[in-house]
């Protein structure tokens, strides 16, 4: 069974860094890695990132993961065909309330395809003095 991992957060708080350092962590290792990629656009600079680290990955452009959970589950199925242990997926900022609308379907529909692990959400320690009023 795949594993798939949620990586969200802000702009800058090293979503695609940490994604593509676990990922070859996990190939040194000998498992398959797959990642898929988020934003209302495409030709994203995270995916031409991920594909010069020689990760197979996809993209979803257009809209977030919520708005186009099923373009999300086609991206997931076409990287399943490498049989990967692990797809981590990098929700774009806009994806505002992930957890109803991604992780829970994923849990209630998928959960036979896919190990779904905890939503992560990085923070970047030095912008959160902005965010925090």
């Amino acid at each position: 069974m795949t594993t798939l991992v949620l990586v969200g957060g802000y702009l800058g708080a090293g979503k695609t860094t940490l994604i593509l350092r676990v990922a070859d962590m996990l190939r040194r290792r000998g498992q398959r890695v797959g990642v898929i990629l988020n934003d209302q656009d495409s030709g994203l600079v995270d995916t031409r990132m991920a594909e010069a680290a020689g990760v197979d990955s996809r993209e979803v452009a257009g809209g977030c993961f919520c708005c186009r959970f099923g373009d999300l589950l086609e991206a997931a199925q076409s990287l399943r065909r490498a049989r990967p242990d692990v797809i981590f997926a990098e929700p774009a900022g806009s994806c505002i309330d992930i957890a109803a609308t991604v992780v829970q379907p994923l849990l209630a529909w998928h959960r036979d395809v896919y190990r779904v692990a905890p939503l992560s959400v990085l923070v970047d320690p030095a912008r959160t003095g902005g965010y925090l009023v």
